[in-house]
């Protein structure tokens, strides 16, 4: 991924310099790899949610700050903390954290191995 995140700035540097087709060329260039590139972010241009689940948002401000909140989508507005107006991408949130579980005999058969060995464990 960080090769293409380096590709994207080097394509946009030539961008800032570029007029007409070359221009064109390279945004498309970019548009490309950036379909390419797999985040988990779904633009909301492609794809809305079909319910009412809890996922993560991209925001972005009028100034092109942007921040991630958690947020859902129904009745056509998504619902969230903070504001709300400037959602341009979601994703599923992660699975919640599971510690490692132990996996411990059950104490039926420490006891059946301490008889079986006559009290010599």
């Amino acid at each position: 991924m960080q090769k293409l995140e380096k590709m994207l700035a080097e394509i946009d540097i030539k961008i800032a310099g570029s007029m007409g087709k070359k221009r064109e060329g390279l945004l498309e260039a970019r548009e490309i790899i950036r379909k390419h590139m797999d985040d988990g972010w779904i633009p909301v241009e492609e794809r809305l949610l079909e319910d009412e689940e809890m996922v993560l948002v991209t925001c972005q401000t009028k100034t092109g700050r942007k921040s991630v909140n958690r947020a859902w989508y129904g009745e056509g507005f998504w619902h969230g903390s903070g504001s709300m107006s400037g959602v341009i991408a979601w994703m599923p949130l992660p699975e919640p954290y599971r510690p490692e579980q132990t996996t411990q005999r059950p104490e039926w058969k420490d006891r059946m191995l301490h008889a079986f060995l006559g009290g010599h464990t």
